[in-house]
């Protein structure tokens, strides 16, 4: 283990070399000094080479997006002809400050969208890792990796918002203050059981392992849905779906720290590897997301998930650590 920690310490060093080596180069003011002082580095061994060449295939793939960041060149300083020259130095030093703390940040959110609900939420869990509580009523929650939630505990009011990601819950029985979960527009009501609820950007999916909970939308409880244990839910759009038996032993393992995958899409498997791994996981291609992938794996070892994509569906990934992960053909 110490071995293989070592190697990821060197390689997040040498991706974060290679970054800032790019940085520097496509700046306009770099010396030929900096030109020979990188291809020094570049030379010093294949694993630099690799890294500055995965930077600048990432670079590829994003320029889109940093290209309407920058639209209408707003980080360069306006000219200023009645302006004093340290006046003009002291403006555009402000500029590129502000420039580069913006561009920093939405570099931050661009390879984890989840950071701000994160930071901002009661509960949360950095992609990766979990975190297991047991609420003020003794109710107990584990928050799988890149999620986040809100909590409110009171005298006559037990409620939790899942901001993001997916949660379990092993409710604590109290017939006083039913226990309520609100997740985009779907609504979660019980006294006592255990289930777990997904949110995505598209849909909310509740899946009951053990008890009875009434899953409605927003403002529409007289058409509440009401689980068993082996049975799931999805809300999309606004609108509940049709009720589904599941085995829920193999739904909810990822509260076991498993990923269990039964001919999953390429696009489900890549959801799993956002939650399972820091930066972004993207497919180059939307047609790979038809593919499907079956199999079982440790969360906490997302490498074995990516080598059976290889192994399996002959597909390429290229990644730097920390910031992307692309799966191509």
């Amino acid at each position: 283990m110490t071995d293989r920690n070592g190697a990821d310490e060197m390689a997040e060093r040498i991706a974060r070399e290679a970054t800032s080596w790019f940085v520097r180069l496509n700046d306009p003011s770099a010396t030929a000094s900096d030109q020979a002082d990188f291809r020094r580095w570049h030379a010093q061994s294949s694993a630099h080479a690799a890294a500055y060449a995965r930077m600048a295939e990432l670079w590829e793939e994003t320029r889109e997006v940093a290209d309407a960041l920058g639209a209408g060149h707003w980080y360069r300083t306006p000219a200023r002809t009645g302006a004093p020259r340290g006046t003009r130095r002291l403006f555009a030093r402000a500029a590129f400050a502000t420039a580069a703390l913006l561009l920093v940040a939405s570099g931050a959110i661009w390879r984890d969208p989840g950071l701000f609900d994160r930071l901002t939420a009661d509960y949360a869990a950095a992609p990766g890792s979990h975190v297991e509580h047991t609420l003020a009523d003794g109710t107990r929650l584990y928050l799988d990796g890149d999620g986040a939630a809100d909590v409110r505990i009171d005298g006559t009011t037990r409620e939790l918002t899942l901001l993001r990601g997916r949660v379990w819950v092993d409710v604590a029985r109290d017939a006083a203050r039913p226990f309520r979960i609100h997740a985009g527009s779907a609504e979660v009501r019980v006294l006592g059981t255990a289930f777990g609820v997904e949110r995505d950007a598209d849909a909310v999916v509740v899946t009951v392992e053990r008890g009875q909970v009434a899953v409605d939308t927003a403002g529409a409880a007289a058409h509440a849905v009401e689980l068993t244990p082996g049975q799931r839910v999805k809300v999309a759009d606004g609108r509940l779906g049709a009720t589904e038996a599941v085995d829920a032993e193999t739904a909810l393992a990822w509260r076991r720290g498993l990923i269990v995958f039964d001919r999953a899409s390429l696009a489900e498997v890549v959801a799993d590897l956002d939650r399972a791994m820091p930066g972004r996981v993207m497919l180059t291609d939307r047609q790979l997301g038809a593919l499907t992938l079956s199999g079982v794996f440790r969360a906490d070892e997302p490498d074995a998930v990516l080598e059976a994509l290889r192994s399996a569906l002959g597909l390429k990934t290229v990644s730097i650590p920390g910031v992307a992960t692309l799966i191509m053909r």
